[in-house]
């Protein structure tokens, strides 16, 4: 372990936040089993090859998303597939079935499995229905919440903080649970959205992710400030005082997407950034480690 000068937070002051996908738990890793409902889906309408490639596309529309939103650099594009023109021209694309969103809103939802569905059909060659699409899409988010698996150093992260009787918030991103129109355009109801991803977060419990309190990326999302100011006020509003954020440990799998903003911006005393596949721990500067051991992460505090 990295022993390199770090912030010292006590643990008696701690507030702790955690981003949840392919941060508490496998989304991605899961989610080509999850796909197979969308293709059980598509086989009652169209060919098993043609269902097997709307599948296939929509695996690769998610791990170009992925991987684009795990850039940190540069030099990082040179690792995905396509490199920056293509994942910009995916993320075209994405704002194209977003018009009325973008108008009323100023941003999309770039996440959303509905468009990932109609765009992965639609390079398959298919005219898809609304019905369809929403279809096809609770089918993939319940085989993806009823395989949810937590990663075990995570929980064990989990457990030392309860163990000090520290609170946890949880703060994620929007599902993006859009509808589809006639037309293929998309419109988007907030509070719809949330109520859906609340239903997936309130399962982690009966895996053993504790929480106090969790905040939803709808309407605000990451990166955007708001999104974290938002997950600062119901911690706050839990607690029943003002946070000092020099107090208050992230946690999340994407610099650009989770941490930047709270170091950068919000001055959090202590971002995680979490790689999947790292073995060790590094400490990058006074304000940041990244691990691929969540469990590590207590050593650092006093």
């Amino acid at each position: 372990m990295n022993t390199k000068t770090i912030f010292k937070i006590h643990w008696s002051e701690s507030i702790w936040f955690f981003d949840i996908d392919d941060t508490l738990i496998d989304t991605a890793g899961n989610t080509l089993n999850a796909s197979e409902g969308i293709k059980r889906v598509f086989s009652a309408k169209y060919t098993k090859d043609q269902s097997q490639l709307v599948q296939n596309n929509f695996n690769n529309i998610f791990e170009l998303m992925l991987s684009g939103y795990r850039v940190k650099d540069e030099d990082d594009w040179r690792k995905v597939k396509g490199g920056k023109e293509v994942f910009n021209n995916l993320l075209n694309d994405i704002e194209n079935s977003q018009i009325r969103i973008k108008e009323k809103y100023g941003v999309i939802k770039k996440w959303s499995r509905e468009v990932f569905v109609k765009l992965a059909a639609e390079k398959a060659g298919l005219k898809v229905t609304p019905a369809l699409v929403h279809e096809a899409v609770d089918a993939y988010w319940l085989i993806l919440t009823e395989q949810t698996i937590a990663y075990p150093h995570a929980l064990n992260l989990i457990q030392k903080i309860k163990a000090r009787s520290r609170p946890i918030y949880l703060i994620t991103s929007s599902d993006g649970r859009l509808k589809m129109d006639n037309e293929g355009q998309f419109d988007y109801d907030p509070q719809y959205s949330a109520a859906l991803k609340r239903q997936r977060i309130e399962l982690l419990r009966e895996k053993g992710v504790i929480f106090n309190a969790v905040s939803i990326g709808d309407p605000e999302d990451k990166p955007h400030q708001d999104f974290f100011e938002k997950g600062l006020k119901i911690a706050e509003n839990d607690l029943g005082s003002i946070l000092d954020t020099s107090h208050v440990i992230i946690v999340g799998d994407s610099f650009g997407g989770d941490l930047q903003t709270p170091k950068e911006k919000m001055g959090f005393g202590l971002v995680v950034l979490f790689e999947k596949d790292r073995s060790n721990t590094e400490v990058v500067d006074e304000h940041q480690i990244t691990t691929g051991i969540l469990s590590e992460v207590a050593n650092f505090l006093v």
